[in-house]
C-alpha cells in the first residue's frame, strides 16, 4: 500500500504538468494569454501568407518581364513593318510618277518610231522606183555596150593583156579613141574585165557621154563588187553623171555611199561638198 501511495504523486504530477501549459497550449491559460497565442498564430500565418504572396509576386514580375520583352519585340516588329509599309508607299508613289514619265516617254518614242517607219517606207518606195528606172536605163545601155563589143575587131598580132596595157598608155596620154578600142577588146576577151569596164566608163565620162559612163561603171561593179583602188573615183564620177542627167536622188545615194564606204578618201570630201550643193 505504501508502495502504491509512493507512485501516485508521480502519476498525478505527470498528468497535471504545470510547465506543459503557457503560451503553447490553451490549457490553463488566462484570456490574455489566449489572445497573445492567437495573435502569434495569426502573425505566423500572415508571415507565411506574405511569403507566399511575395513568391507569387516574384513569379508575376518574372512573367511580366518576359511579357515586356515579348511586347517590346512585337512593338519593334510592328515598328519595322510600319517603316517598311511607309517606304513601300513612297516607292509606289515614286514608281507611279516614274511610270507616268515612262508612259509619256514611251508614247513619244512610239510616235517617233511611227514617223521614222513612215519615212523609211517612203524612202524604200523611192529607192525601189529609182532602182527600177535605173535598171531600165542600164539594161538599155547594156544592150548598146553588147552591140559595141560585138563589133570590136581584134587588133592584128596583139593579145588581150597587151591590148589592156597599151590601152592604159593611150588613156593617160589622152588618146581616148585608141584607148577605148583596146579596152573594149580586153573587156570582150575577159582580161581584167572590171578594170577595162571602169576605164571605158572614164573615157565616156571625159567625153560627157554620161549615160554610157554609168553603164560601164555599173558593169565594172557587177563584175567585181568588192572595193578596189578606183572604186572611190568610180562612185564620185557616177554621182556627177547622175547630177548631169538631173537624177538628184541617185546622185545623193551614190555620194552618201561614197562617204560611208571611203570616209578618208579625197573623193569623200568632194562628195560632202557636192551634197551641200544639192537642194
Amino acid at each position: 500500500m505504501k508502495k502504491l501511495l509512493f507512485f501516485l504523486p508521480f502519476v498525478l504530477f505527470a498528468e497535471v504538468n504545470p510547465f506543459g501549459a503557457g503560451l503553447n497550449s490553451n490549457y490553463g491559460l488566462t484570456p490574455q494569454e489566449k489572445a497573445i497565442l492567437k495573435n502569434k498564430k495569426d502573425i505566423s500565418n500572415l508571415r507565411a501568407r506574405i511569403r507566399d504572396l511575395e513568391d507569387e509576386l516574384g513569379k508575376l514580375k518574372l512573367k511580366l518581364a518576359n511579357y515586356d520583352d515579348l511586347i517590346n519585340q512585337k512593338l519593334s516588329g510592328f515598328s519595322t513593318i510600319i517603316d517598311e509599309l511607309n517606304l513601300a508607299k513612297k516607292n509606289i508613289q515614286s514608281l507611279n510618277k516614274k511610270d507616268k514619265i515612262h508612259d509619256e516617254e514611251i508614247q513619244r518614242i512610239n510616235e517617233k518610231i511611227a514617223s521614222l517607219e513612215g519615212n523609211i517606207t517612203s524612202i524604200k518606195a523611192s529607192i525601189k522606183e529609182i532602182i527600177k528606172i535605173q535598171n531600165q536605163n542600164f539594161n538599155t545601155l547594156k544592150e548598146a555596150i553588147d552591140e559595141i563589143l560585138k563589133s570590136v575587131k581584134k587588133p592584128t598580132s596583139i593579145t588581150p593583156k597587151e591590148a589592156h596595157i597599151k590601152a592604159k598608155h593611150y588613156f593617160f596620154a589622152n588618146k581616148l579613141e585608141k584607148a577605148k578600142e583596146l579596152f573594149l577588146y580586153s573587156l570582150q576577151h575577159n582580161y581584167r574585165p572590171a578594170t577595162s569596164a571602169y576605164y571605158l566608163g572614164e573615157i565616156a565620162f571625159k567625153k560627157k557621154n554620161y549615160k554610157e559612163a554609168l553603164a560601164f561603171y555599173k558593169k565594172s561593179v557587177e563584175i567585181y563588187p568588192k572595193k578596189t583602188s578606183f572604186t572611190p573615183r568610180l562612185l564620185y564620177h557616177s554621182a556627177i553623171a547622175f547630177l548631169k542627167l538631173n537624177q538628184k536622188d541617185n546622185a545623193k545615194l551614190t555620194l552618201k555611199k561614197l562617204i560611208h564606204d571611203f570616209p578618208s578618201s579625197k573623193y569623200a570630201n568632194l562628195a560632202k561638198k557636192e551634197l551641200e550643193k544639192i537642194k
